[in-house]
């Protein structure tokens, strides 16, 4: 009689994210469906659906809502839907992203016995010196393997929540390197035409919400400084909200109206790099990104920038390199970069070419093949 041969491992992709979020548009674009039989649950706490659910559902790709509340009684009820989905499913393979669709993901495989339960870590220190402490110990106790995008969340994990190495894959976060690259002229012209249509420049660029840690309460004022020596400069501020909103509308108020704007989102962020001549981003601490997709966005646009290094930064930064890197919470050094980007087009043209040869290693496939290689390896043997 002729054995019979080992069926896909069966992986189900747990997400709390009811916004746009292409990484995982890219996963389910990308990964091989010959070697893994993959689902998603969605988990809704919005009053809208999630925006992966609409993609899914144009590709025919296997998906099931989940709407939850954020009360106990409807928490617990997304539990015990996870655990039921992934027993009827029979999952071999979980992966949570996102605090929250970790927390109740891995409590629902873990009830469920599924062998292999996954997190990948989003978020740096935010939860230390909070009543979540503990919940990120708990998150790293019930996944079987934690994935960190950067070195920096690995020493995270490890050193200041304990989690045993053995449990931490280390596997980058991945873009479309060549969306950001080649964008179509059309496209960033009717973005200026949006956001800028009197042509002011030359542009400073910031794309980052407005919460301290971003470090936008130091580059307003070196924008200031810098409109003593250009005059017509222009500050563009996009993804303008968050708790630090009204202290950084304060420093604005020092700029004249003409020379600056607030964007709460633009969703081509394609194209919106394309509208800068610097681009600024300038974390005030090494552990206050977890990663920093931004980084990785700006050089991929071809955007002369000004860095901190935080979260992946330091992995590929290098000062006058492929960036400008300045201290923490310094705006005198944020103006400086600026001036010397903006007086110096050798040097932007340098920062041009060897930053997008220093991303090449951040592209999404080469992600999802670093996934693969990972199930393939942590799959639990099976036969049909």
């Amino acid at each position: 009689m002729a054995s019979s041969s080992p069926r896909r491992p069966r992986l189900a992709y747990i997400s709390s994210i009811n916004a746009r979020w292409v990484h995982l548009e890219w996963v389910a674009q990308e990964l091989d469906r010959e070697r893994f039989d993959a689902s998603f649950l969605l988990i809704s706490i919005a009053a809208h659906p999630p925006h992966l659910e609409t993609f899914l559902r144009q590709r025919g790709i296997p998906h099931h809502r989940i709407d939850c509340q954020l009360r106990p009684w409807s928490i617990l009820k997304t539990v015990f839907q996870i655990a039921r989905y992934c027993r009827r499913e029979k999952i071999d393979i979980v992966h949570c992203h996102i605090f929250f669709a970790s927390l109740v993901g891995l409590l629902g495989a873990l009830l469920a016995r599924v062998p292999v339960r996954v997190t990948t870590r989003h978020h740096a220190t935010m939860n230390h010196g909070t009543s979540f402490y503990w919940l990120d110990r708990l998150t790293n106790l019930m996944a079987t393997h934690v994935i960190a995008s950067c070195d920096l969340l690995r020493r995270i994990l490890v050193e200041k929540e304990k989690t045993p190495e053995r449990k931490i894959e280390l596997i980058p976060l991945g873009l479309d390197l060549d969306g950001f690259a080649d964008v179509e002229p059309q496209r960033v012209e009717a973005l200026r035409q949006k956001y800028n249509p009197q042509g002011a420049g030359p542009v400073v660029g910031v794309v980052a919400r407005h919460i301290e840690l971003k470090g936008i309460q130091y580059t307003i004022p070196a924008f200031i400084e810098l409109l003593k020596t250009h005059p017509t400069a222009y500050l563009m501020l996009f993804y303008a909200s968050g708790p630090y909103r009204e202290t950084l509308e304060g420093l604005l108020a020092a700029v004249p109206q003409e020379r600056y704007i607030l964007v709460d989102f633009e969703p081509d962020l394609f194209a919106l790099y394309h509208l800068f001549d610097v681009y600024v981003h300038v974390p005030i601490g090494p552990d206050q990104e977890s990663f920093g997709l931004t980084f990785i966005e700006a050089l991929a646009a071809g955007v002369p920038s000004v860095f901190t290094l935080a979260g992946v930064g330091p992995e590929f930064l290098v000062h006058r390199d492929n960036a400008w890197i300045v201290d923490y919470a310094s705006s005198e050094a944020i103006h400086q970069g600026l001036r010397s980007l903006l007086e110096d087009p050798a040097l932007r043209e340098t920062f041009v070419e060897r930053g997008r040869e220093s991303i090449r290693r951040f592209d999404y496939r080469q992600m999802v093949r670093n996934l693969e290689a990972f199930y393939h390896r942590v799959a639990p043997a099976q036969r049909g």
